[in-house]
């Protein structure tokens, strides 16, 4: 018998709720990740506000924390661990070694990971997707009901441990040494050569990202979890047999959002007074809320998604999620080249980076759906599926 060579999944395989999804996930990461492009965001003090800012970037800090901070990293998490199990369940449908074929697809991601951490950004969220795919592996064959124990049992510890930080009496630990790092950073990045940027991350910000690293697998852990249940239970191969479970965690996402979200203003204040500093308390909210959001925004736009003018209104968010990696790296390589262009490291207000994103993120769209109208995959996603399945698949449709 002839083998059948792995192939890459087809265009008319795609499932657009997920790519319209990932769409709007990367629209909400690149808000969160500008900041950090324009600002030494890892020695900033607790606030995360630039060291020179007007009333104009509190505001917006706000309303960040309040909507778009811990909030959009959740979702593309939960897409992540629904995306293994279409991977995993097509590849075996064909007859494929799929954990060996996805063993590969994650040392892939690894490598452009690790890339993207050492040489453009410490902000990297693909290494540690790469680390905690991993354990999905274990997952895989368990039944619906296991996964999803195991995944609230995460869950809920995780917020415990943060819920005993609100109790911790405290002080800010901002430091005139980490005021001085954050000079320190803003003179290498904007008029330092290469091998200064690369000495400057390696030295002061890599030390810090591997301290958190464990922190980061086990806090996107539980959501791929919830996002491989949901794909075995066939909620985005079957939304409609789905559509009242989808209208009931809307509900309850939007009736826990609601006083999560509008705790954080207060806290930030400092009105509500709690053991632990309003700096870090407001931290343990904005990742409470990032959570309820997170459910509220995916069955928001899964619910718009069952509606013709939903769908129509929707529609240009998927050519961007369909090449998710190539635009992801694209905001950093772009980002990062305005910053040290116009010398606005450290320098920018958070106005200047929130417009930006918007004239930015629709060029992404309008390039994304030219790219995939005249080739089947965005640059990176083709030379990743090449690596991953050993072979060179057509790139032009």
């Amino acid at each position: 018998m002839t083998r059948v060579k792995a192939s890459p999944v087809s265009a008319e395989e795609r499932i657009a709720e997920l790519d319209v999804l990932r769409g709007f996930a990367l629209f909400g990461i690149f808000l969160v990740n500008m900041p950090t492009f324009l600002q030494p965001d890892l020695f900033l003090p607790e606030d995360r506000l630039p060291l020179s800012h007007t009333a104009l970037d509190e505001w917006i800090r706000l309303l960040f924390d309040m909507f778009v901070q811990a909030k959009f990293y959740t979702i593309f998490s939960f897409l992540f661990g629904a995306g293994f199990y279409l991977f995993m369940s097509r590849a075996e449908q064909k007859g494929h070694p799929a954990t060996r074929l996805y063993l590969r697809r994650l040392t892939v991601l690894m490598l452009f990971g690790v890339v993207h951490l050492l040489f453009f950004w410490y902000g990297d969220i693909l290494h540690t997707y790469a680390l905690a795919g991993l354990c999905l592996l274990w997952f895989y064959k368990r039944q619906e009901a296991s996964i999803r124990r195991v995944a609230l049992l995460l869950l809920i510890g995780w917020n415990l441990l943060m819920a005993l930080t609100l109790l911790v009496p405290g002080e800010s630990s901002y430091s005139a040494e980490t005021w001085q790092r954050a000079r320190e950073a803003i003179t290498v990045y904007n008029q330092g050569g290469p091998a200064e940027w690369l000495q400057f991350r390696w030295t002061h910000e890599m030390p810090i990202v591997l301290e958190y690293e464990w922190m980061n697998v086990l806090s996107v852990l539980p959501l791929f979890l919830m996002g491989l249940y949901a794909a075995k239970k066939g909620v985005f191969h079957r939304p409609e047999q789905h559509a009242a479970a989808i209208k009931r965690v809307w509900l309850l996402a939007l009736a826990a959002s609601v006083p999560l979200v509008a705790m954080i203003p207060p806290v930030q204040s400092g009105a509500v007074d709690l053991p632990a500093p309003p700096e870090l308390a407001v931290l343990v909210f904005i990742e409470w809320s990032g959570l309820s959001l997170c459910a509220f925004y995916i069955t928001s736009l899964l619910l718009l998604l069952r509606t013709g003018r939903g769908r129509k209104l929707l529609a240009p968010l998927a050519p961007v999620g369909r090449m998710a990696l190539t635009n992801y790296l694209a905001q950093t390589v772009l980002s990062l080249g305005i910053a040290r262009l116009f010398h606005l490291y450290g320098q920018a207000e958070m106005w200047l980076g929130l417009v930006l994103c918007l004239v930015i993120f629709p060029l992404q769209m309008a390039w994304s759906r030219w790219w995939l109208s005249r080739y089947r995959f965005g640059p990176l996603e083709w030379l990743w599926r090449c690596l991953t399945y050993g072979f060179v698949p057509p790139m032009k449709r």
